[in-house]
């Protein structure tokens, strides 16, 4: 190769390397954390999912975490949920058990890690979240820096009494088009889907939480549409409480 088309080569990979590289950093404060927990072989879960997707204002402004947390115990039915996780239904059992039952079920909505059936009521939303919304603003600061298939997070917070954190990368704007199972034929939209999730990072004597953790990305996920949420969980359930994210750092 002759030493100029050596020359543009090699400008054409670095080009190519920063335009899939990205970096973004931000100051938040905690926010009630709105976990859903979901399958696409639940017949009754898409209007729990469009609620979730609803929320997307609400979340832009920072005033509520939500998370979409796919189960795989309904995949026996006929449909394999593709963004179903094994750690994600033992997470809402031991949750379930930690309250003293044993029973999971889809949709259920936890809002600062309390079971929560009231979410298709407009007012007992904005009630439950302003109960749970801290009246003291702590600064919570996130970066996210994404380059090929990584990503790497920082956070420096304090985190709340009796918490532990977690971080949880997920992926916005997916949609599925179901053959079988009970949503059969239907092209179903979710948001806010939980891809990984990590933890408990503790807090030192003084609550202070500074972390730096890597993702490995699969090829498929869309980068532009990747978020990562930090979580306060409590330390003993592992129910999450509060949370703050970081998204939209490429594209």
């Amino acid at each position: 190769m002759k030493p100029t088309a050596l020359l543009l080569a090699l400008a054409a990979c670095l080009a190519a390397a920063s335009a899939d590289a990205a970096s973004c950093r931000a100051s938040r404060t905690w926010a009630p954390v709105i976990e859903l927990y979901t399958s696409e072989g639940c017949s009754s879960c898409p209007p729990a999912e469009a609620w979730l997707g609803s929320l997307d204002d609400a979340a832009a402004a920072h005033r509520v975490v939500p998370l979409a947390f796919h189960v795989d115990y309904w995949n026996y039915i006929g449909w394999t949920d593709p963004f179903a996780d094994p750690a994600h239904s033992a997470h809402q059992r031991r949750l379930a058990q930690a309250e003293g039952g044993s029973v999971v079920y889809t949709p259920q909505v936890r809002l600062a890690g309390d079971d929560f059936r009231g979410w298709r009521s407009a007012g007992q939303v904005s009630t439950r979240i302003a109960l749970h919304t801290p009246q003291k603003s702590v600064p919570v600061e996130l970066a996210l820096d994404t380059s090929g298939h990584r990503a790497e997070v920082r956070a420096v917070a304090t985190l709340p009494p009796h918490t532990v954190g977690y971080l949880a990368l997920y992926e916005r704007h997916l949609v599925s088009n179901v053959s079988r199972g009970e949503n059969a034929g239907h092209r179903l939209r979710h948001d806010f889907v939980v891809r990984k999730l990590s933890g408990p990072f503790s807090a030192d004597r003084d609550a202070r939480l500074a972390l730096k953790h890597e993702f490995m990305l699969d090829a498929g996920w869309k980068r532009a549409d990747l978020g990562v949420a930090l979580i306060a969980a409590d330390a003993g359930s592992g129910a999450s409480l509060l949370g703050a994210t970081i998204e939209g750092c490429a594209g």
